[in-house]
């Protein structure tokens, strides 16, 4: 009986172990979510959803400006997308770059959105590039799968010749196709 009594004990000892658990674990979880929201994704969704809330006439504006015919500042409603925003300044010019462009996005109060040009765009791009004529060590370093060795070689390989083509850095020992492939939307020689 009174063995019979402690299974009885330890079993309602572990039933309440078991909801503390579950509670905790809950809550936790929780936690978990806030920590997430700290990202810059989950900030920016929130600061959207906070702007739909507390938008009590459902106008926004914003300042679309760039390659758009119309540039300027509009009002638009709430929950608008960027695509509106371009209608609403007289759609896109011939020349517009969009490729980094979410037209889909949602719009937020006060935000500017930029559409760039296609020359504008190609000027963006090669002044992210790594000149391989020019780039310093630590630049090279920085392109995927060109260590401190590799950086070398190529500065001693153009302060013979200077490079005529990006392709011509698989001339430089130990840099063949499956490197090239991964910088070659990376460097330059203009």
């Amino acid at each position: 009986m009174y063995n019979n009594l402690n299974k009885k004990g330890l079993a309602i000892v572990l039933i309440i172990a078991i909801i503390i658990m579950t509670a905790v674990g809950i809550k936790l979880s929780g936690k978990k979510e806030e920590i997430e929201f700290n990202s810059q994704e989950h900030m920016y969704e929130k600061i959207a959803e906070e702007v739909e809330q507390n938008d009590d006439d459902g106008i926004i504006v914003v300042d679309i400006d760039g390659s758009v015919v119309n540039p300027g500042v509009y009002e638009m409603k709430n929950g608008d997308r960027v695509n509106d925003a371009i209608t609403a300044a007289g759609g896109l010019k011939e020349n517009s770059f969009t490729e980094n462009l979410n037209k889909a996005r949602k719009l937020l109060d006060g935000e500017k959105i930029y559409v760039y040009s296609v020359e504008e765009s190609k000027k963006y791009i090669s002044e992210k590039l790594i000149n391989i004529n020019t780039a310093s060590a630590d630049d090279l370093i920085s392109l995927p799968g060109i260590g401190q060795v590799y950086a070398q070689r190529i500065i001693e390989y153009r302060e013979e010749r200077i490079f005529s083509s990006i392709e011509e850095i698989k001339n430089i020992n130990g840099i063949g196709d499956k490197t090239f492939e991964k910088v070659k939307e990376m460097i330059t020689i203009e």
